[in-house]
């Protein structure tokens, strides 16, 4: 009886023990540390596609607890309510955000403290704010979207356009239908052209090589007649232009007074060239005076009187 009572007692720690290791496997599987304490906190979602109990929650990449329940009371609010179980040495600032983000590419969810700089601290039971990042899918889902609209768009507008081009065909058949054969008689006259003067082309081909190598061959006198061209300019540059075409235009402006003051008759030439009377007896002057002189040289005796010996005076 003692034997049986042994074995009994031993049965019923083997069931205690049993169900303690159970008890905590499942707290451990669900993210719960039976062995440190923990702080609880909560946040709300409008939706948390692909969060479970035990989805990790992190700072900074580095897991510090898990979701420990997920709640949804449609009588109460119409939000999701996640239980975040938090090891209690990391003290959350009351302004830090619990997101939830895509960890990894095959669509697994956890969730990042993004920790505030707020001097107070969360509690246990206190509710963190909530905020929900675009995973791949969710972007490459609206981008998608995006891009269908466009190209919705874009077939609609090459549509339209096809049915006016079409239109236009039908419409103007004739004319094509016209444009094309004077294409095509145009092409078989310059094709005629072509060929009939194909000998005047190759002449003309053959000048323009022979002109081609006559100034590769004179390349470097070419190049000597650059470089005095650019002589020569830079001599202009460097003369002073500026002052000449100043003198210049002072000499026109007092040649310009002088003729003004000649033709308004200022002056002996300009009372000379505005008094015909003047003109005509100068001129008539001028004739006396000629003749004159041709006079005194024909009879110089008429004129001088040379007398040695004191002769008379001719009468």
């Amino acid at each position: 009886m003692k034997l049986n009572m042994k074995r009994e007692v031993k049965i019923g720690l083997f069931a205690v023990l049993m169900l303690v290791c159970l008890y905590w496997g499942v707290n451990f599987l669900k993210g719960r540390d039976l062995f440190n304490m923990n702080s609880t906190y909560y946040a709300t979602y409008d939706q948390v596609n692909g969060i479970q109990n035990s989805s990790a929650i992190k700072i900074k990449g580095f897991k510090v607890g898990a979701v420990s329940k997920i709640t949804y009371d449609p009588a109460r609010s119409s939000k999701i309510v996640l239980e975040l179980t938090i090891k209690s040495k990391y003290r959350i600032p009351v302004n830090s955000e619990a997101r939830v983000y895509s960890d990894g590419i095959m669509g697994g969810k956890a969730i990042e403290i993004e920790m505030g700089n707020a001097a107070d601290y969360l509690r246990s039971g206190d509710t963190i704010r909530s905020a929900v990042d675009k995973d791949f899918l969710e972007v490459a889902g609206s981008e998608f979207e995006f891009l269908k609209q466009r190209a919705n768009e874009l077939v609609n507008e090459i549509t339209a356009t096809l049915r006016t081009l079409n239109t236009l065909l039908a419409e103007n058949s004739a004319n094509v239908n016209a444009t094309m054969a004077n294409l095509a008689e145009i092409s078989g006259s310059l094709n005629g052209v072509i060929g009939s003067e194909s000998k005047s082309l190759r002449g003309i081909i053959s000048n323009m090589n022979a002109l081609s190598e006559s100034l590769k061959n004179n390349s470097s006198r070419i190049e000597h007649i650059i470089a005095n061209v650019d002589g020569f300019t830079d001599s202009l540059s460097r003369s002073d232009i500026p002052s000449a075409v100043e003198n210049l235009n002072g000499s026109l402006a007092r040649l310009d007074e002088t003729l003004k003051k000649v033709n308004e008759g200022d002056g002996t030439l300009g009372r000379l060239v505005n008094d015909p009377a003047l003109y005509d007896s100068l001129t008539a002057a001028s004739g006396n005076l000629a003749r004159l002189l041709e006079d005194l040289k024909a009879h110089p005796g008429r004129y001088i009187h040379i007398s040695v010996f004191g002769g008379k005076k001719e009468k």
